[in-house]
């Protein structure tokens, strides 16, 4: 069996096929060997089935191994728990007690959770305009300790837990009051003592 190497790089039968079966051209051709008569969709895969003549197969993308690129790594780095997630489990929140935001609460994902007003910030608080728009502070979830910290990230305005300044990543613990801009928000874990995603339930919490 020869092997041809197409302008894209992906190696076909010459033989069976007259053109690439990989490249996503979108029209159909006579497939030899597949029976008279017989057309297939090019970019329908590399075992395409049969069909009558005049059908439209729908193209589909394949990289230089013959897989779809849906199978491609899309170099996006993913959290450690995030594996059996179909999305960053919830580890805890934030409860703005006090701003223009007053009684809204905001999900803290297992994760390193950005904080800012903007649209694409994991934690946008749109009310506050002292408040950055981007990278006010970050709120961290470390899964292998079980705990959280607070980290100083773009802000031109101070950062306080509980009335004392950030300046270096410093743990919250439940119930800590933080205050960013002219908003103040009360940490709640959901992850603690008793529960983490790694581990499960793990007892009573004590009071």
């Amino acid at each position: 069996m020869a092997l041809t190497e197409c302008a894209n790089g992906h190696l076909y039968d010459d033989s069976q096929y007259q053109t690439c079966p990989y490249c996503n051209t979108g029209t159909n051709q006579v497939v030899f060997g597949a029976g008279v008569g017989k057309t297939v969709g090019v970019g329908a895969g590399p075992a395409p089935a049969a069909v009558e003549i005049g059908a439209t197969v729908a193209p589909a993308s394949y990289n230089r191994a013959g897989r779809p690129d849906s199978d491609r790594d899309t170099g996006k780095t993913v959290a450690v728990l995030q594996k059996s997630f179909s999305r960053e489990p919830v580890t805890g929140w934030l409860v703005c007690v006090e701003g223009a935001e007053k009684g809204k609460d905001y999900r803290i994902a297992a994760k390193i959770n950005s904080i800012g007003r903007g649209e694409n910030m994991d934690i946008c608080i749109k009310g506050d305009a002292t408040i950055s728009r981007e990278n006010h502070a970050r709120l961290a979830y470390d899964g292998k300790h079980n705990d959280f910290h607070l980290i100083p990230a773009e802000s031109i305005n101070s950062i306080y837990i509980n009335d004392e300044p950030v300046y270096v990543p410093t743990r919250v613990k439940e119930g800590d009051i933080i205050e960013l801009g002219e908003s103040k928000f009360r940490f709640i874990a959901f992850c603690d003592d008793t529960f983490n995603w790694k581990d499960g339930v793990k007892g009573e919490k004590e009071i």
